[in-house]
This record gives C-alpha cells, structure tokens and sequence, in this order.
C-alpha cells in the first residue's frame, strides 16, 4: 500500500490524480459519503502541492511529505475548539489570510474537515471567498452529507462522493446539483451543533492538512472543470 493508504483505492482519487496532472484539479472541492473524507483531502492537498512532473501527488517529494505529516506551511486546517460551531470570526480570519501569499508551496489551502460546523452566516462569508478570492487560495471541504452545505456554495464546488470503506462499489461525482433534502441542513448562526466527538478547540487557524493545485496551475474558468 502507498503512502496515502486505502485512499488511493478510491475511483475519486484516479479523479484527483488526472486532474492534477492536467493542471485542472479545482479550487474548490467538496468530498461527501461514507469514506475517509479527511483523507480523501489530503490527498487532493498533496496533489497540488506535489512537484513531481507526473503523477501527482507523487507521496515522496518535499510538498507531498509536508502534506501528509501535516507540517506544510501553506495548509491551514480551520478549527474553533472554543465553540460547538465554528464561529464567523474564525471564518473571517480565514478570508484576511486568504490574502497573504503562499510561503513555500504552489497554493495557499484551506481544510475544513467537518462542513456540519459552518453556521449559514460562515458559509456565506466563505461564499464570497471561494468565487472571488486570489487565485492561488483553495478551499477542501468534507461533509458527510451534502445537504449540510448550502446550495449556493456547494455549487462552486466539484463535489467527490467517496464510497463506504469496504466497499466494491465506484465513487460518483455530483458537480454542482442541488443538494439531497433530509437530515444534515445548514444550522443557522447560534444555533447548537450535536456533540462532535471532543474536536472543539483553539478558534482560529492551524497550519498543517493540506494543499490544492498542480505547480503553476491556475483557477479553471468552471467550478466542475476537476
């Protein structure tokens, strides 16, 4: 098994790696289902920071170990552990950030590794961001269910449904159809998330987790364009 695990076995990350050495992997991606969603993530981070000059992510080059050790500078991993909710401040710190040019990698990464506690009012500001950001600035976002992301951001998004772990089935790709309605909506701001499992913390920004784009690549002209 390669450097990446089971991920790599997933019909989603054959996506990610074509796409990446096409320079067209997208600024926005929006992984659902029932997979390893966070490393389904890396992975795509470690796409765009691979310098390999094919088959990205490569797992040994400087950008591709950074990635998976969680250490590379340009990722930054979104977490609020003071709040069951992200709060919008955390949000907005990402978007002033957003604006500070990468250090050492291709791309400047954002990972948000549970989409379920982005209120309504984050998602909006992380709207604006992700259509009219800097073109290096990329954006992960992981949601169990798709529904929990609202359609307006979801539809800047390539969206890669991971299947089950253990599963033999292919992975499908929804590039930008209104979300499914049932559990899992979009919790408006103050409202009270489920107990995530102790991920709270630290509001604001942690380095490490990921990185999007292929070395030189620039934002595709559509969101679906992975």
């Amino acid at each position: 098994m390669g450097p990446f695990g089971i991920i790599e076995q997933d019909p989603a990350a054959g996506r990610i790696r074509r796409a990446a050495d096409r320079g067209t992997l997208s600024h926005a991606l929006l992984f659902t289902g029932g997979g390893d969603l966070l490393s389904a993530a890396r992975f795509a981070a470690a796409a765009m920071e691979c310098t390999a000059p094919g088959g990205r992510p490569c797992g040994v080059c400087q950008g591709c170990r950074k990635t998976l050790a969680d250490i590379h500078p340009d990722v930054v991993t979104v977490r609020d552990e003071q709040h069951k909710l992200i709060a919008v401040d955390a949000v907005r710190a990402v978007r002033s950030d957003a604006y500070v040019r990468p250090n050492e990698g291709q791309r400047k990464v954002y990972l948000f590794p549970d989409c379920a506690l982005l209120t309504e009012q984050d998602q909006n500001v992380l709207l604006k961001l992700v259509e009219e950001g800097p073109p290096y600035a990329a954006f992960l976002f992981c949601a169990e269910n798709a529904s929990g992301v609202l359609p307006t951001l979801r539809s800047r998004c390539v969206e890669l449904k991971l299947r089950p772990a253990g599963s033999g089935g292919a992975a499908s790709e929804n590039g930008g159809a209104p979300p499914r309605r049932g559990g899992g909506g979009v919790r408006p701001a103050g409202a009270r998330a489920p107990d995530p499992g102790g991920s709270g913390g630290y509001a604001g920004l942690e380095p490490g987790g990921l990185c999007p784009g292929a070395p030189g690549a620039v934002r595709p002209s559509r969101p679906g364009a992975l």
